[in-house]
């Protein structure tokens, strides 16, 4: 890792503090969904690989009806995250997306009655 890479996390990460204070700031942050998340990993200076440090992606959620403080436990993978956000506003999504919705992350299923 350089430098570069940990100034780049550093930005990111005041990035989503300004993200979440802005939203808690317009009074929605009972109604709103923030999920954190990478298209791959990296090792050295290469990405796109086969192994775990390519592989692996941050994929952080937190909001309404999202458990606090709860590591998933069942691998996650990129295209579980569309999955993931139409199970919570409820949609219906085509039978070609590969995938399954992250429900280990929630206290319960999001878009219903608690």
């Amino acid at each position: 890792s350089s430098w570069q890479y940990y100034k780049s996390v550093e930005l990111a990460d005041s990035l989503i503090t300004a993200i979440v204070q802005a939203i808690e700031e317009a009074g929605l942050a009972d109604s709103t969904i923030v999920l954190v998340t990478a298209d791959h990993g990296g090792k050295d200076k290469s990405h796109g690989g086969p192994t775990m440090e390519e592989i692996e992606i941050p994929w952080i959620i937190s909001g309404p009806g999202v458990a606090k403080g709860r590591e998933i436990k069942t691998p996650v993978n990129t295209y579980d995250t569309a999955l993931t956000v139409a199970h919570i506003f409820a949609l219906k999504t085509p039978s070609s997306w590969i995938g399954k919705p992250v429900l280990e992350a929630f206290e319960s299923a999001p878009g219903k009655a608690q």
